[in-house]
């Protein structure tokens, strides 16, 4: 009986042996293998941001200057006659006139704009002695002191009075390009001498000596702002006409554009001293 057994559970060891040599034959024959699965894909590798570039606030540029549009029409008037050049205008009066300069300086004693005969002549300045852009040290703008009260006929009266004096303190040149304004600072009678021929203001000294005879004049009639006396950097303009009651001699009405540099007028100082 117990040899019936033994054989018994041999032949079911044999038959398990057999079963796993047949099934691990058939696993390597199919050739199946365990597959890992893939690796998720690495992520892209990180960089850092740009740094900005600052951006500069735009430049604030100047606004362009507007062109100068004179309220005078030279072109119109070049016209009628190329010899007038400016305008002179005194605000407060009725002085409003055409400037001319012609080759013959004497011309426009008797001669209007239209270049017409008239006693009344025109306002004008000398080009023996005088450009026509007002940059000379001084320049001078004669017109006839008529009874009409026309051209100069106005001058005397007005400025030898001193509240009309201190008032109309002020005339202006007008130009193609521009307009010039001067402060007045004399209103004098003078003899009859020519301020131009007689005085080189190119010389800081003799600028110096005219205009220290002038504010030293005493004359009934006369009127000086003791505190605008012009440099010699200054630009002045003389309006000279007849003298009431003395045709020897002649009434000045004095102007001067001053310089808007500080350095010019510290310089201009001291050439004068």
């Amino acid at each position: 009986m117990k040899k019936k057994v033994f054989y018994a559970a041999a032949a079911v060891l044999i038959i398990l042996a057999a079963a796993c040599f047949a099934a691990h034959f058939m696993l390597r024959a199919s050739g199946t293998r365990h597959i890992e699965p893939p690796a998720p894909p690495s992520p892209p590798p990180v960089t850092a941001a740009p740094t900005p570039t600052p951006t500069q606030p735009p430049e604030e540029s100047e606004p362009p200057e507007e062109e100068y549009v004179s309220p005078i029409d030279f072109d119109a008037l070049a016209e009628i006659n190329p010899d007038i050049y400016a305008w002179l205008e005194i605000p407060g009066t009725d002085i409003s006139y055409p400037v001319l300069q012609s080759e013959n300086d004497a011309f426009y004693l008797d001669h209007d704009e239209n270049k017409n005969y008239s006693p009344a002549g025109s306002i004008f300045s000398e080009s023996a002695y005088n450009g026509r852009d007002f940059s000379d040290p001084v320049t001078l703008l004669y017109g006839h002191r008529m009874s009409s009260g026309a051209m100069f006929g106005q001058l005397q009266k007005l400025y030898s009075d001193p509240e009309k004096f201190s008032e109309l303190n002020e005339f202006v040149i007008y130009l193609p390009d521009r307009e010039i304004h001067y402060k007045v600072f004399a209103a004098v009678p003078l003899d009859k001498r020519h301020i131009l021929y007689s005085y080189d203001f190119g010389s800081a000294r003799q600028f110096k000596s005219f205009f220290n005879e002038i504010f030293d004049i005493r004359a009934i009639g006369s009127n000086i702002d003791k505190d605008a006396k012009p440099s010699y950097d200054s630009q002045v303009v003389i309006l000279s006409t007849c003298l009431m009651g003395d045709r020897t001699c002649r009434f000045l009405v004095m102007g001067s554009h001053e310089p808007e540099d500080p350095e010019a007028e510290d310089n201009a100082a001291a050439d004068q001293e």
